[in-house]
């Protein structure tokens, strides 16, 4: 019951709000090549499925998002300004499920938690092909927003997301 609502708070889009790493032995913020603020979304559907694109912000690093480039590529187009995109940019797809999913608190005003786990199938980085992707999470204000957070080593990277409103037209 509480693993099946935990799945249904996943379902849906979501955006980014803010993006950390911190290494764990020195306590030090580690700059990342996303900002503490990134753009993108991460999307889960009904059927188990995962997917995430995260770039650099528009507004807080535009170098890092040259304008000028168009799909398709044109020859004009210089590969140092796509080496840029590439940099700062990573998108990947696969399958998600969770488990050790627990109910939240009222003291803590906190909601579900547990751990999602996602399998790769396709990503822009070629080493996280067939990945398996282990993610702690939990649900604040209702399943509104919810943070991930993942160990790298000694790396501890923590995502924050909200809920972006359904895009239904009829």
């Amino acid at each position: 019951m509480v693993s099946s609502k935990a799945f249904e708070c996943f379902i849906g889009a979501w955006g980014f709000l803010n993006a950390t790493t911190v290494n764990t032995t020195t306590g030090a913020l580690i700059p990342e090549w996303h900002s503490i603020y990134p753009s993108g979304m991460a999307d889960y559907t009904p059927d188990g499925h995962h997917s995430f694109i995260i770039t650099a912000n528009d507004t807080t690093q535009p170098e890092d998002r040259p304008k000028q480039l168009t799909l398709p590529a044109s020859p004009s187009e210089p590969d140092y300004l796509w080496a840029i995109v590439a940099q700062h940019s990573l998108a990947a797809g696969g399958s998600f499920h969770l488990s050790n999913v627990t109910s939240g608190t009222r003291e803590e005003q906190t909601g579900l938690s547990g751990v999602l786990i996602v399998n790769t199938r396709t990503a822009t980085l070629p080493s996280w092909v067939g990945i398996e992707l282990i993610n702690e999470f939990k649900f604040y204000d209702e399943c509104n927003v919810h943070y991930l957070k993942s160990s790298f080593g000694d790396e501890l990277h923590t995502v924050y997301f909200y809920k972006l409103p359904e895009n239904c037209t009829s």
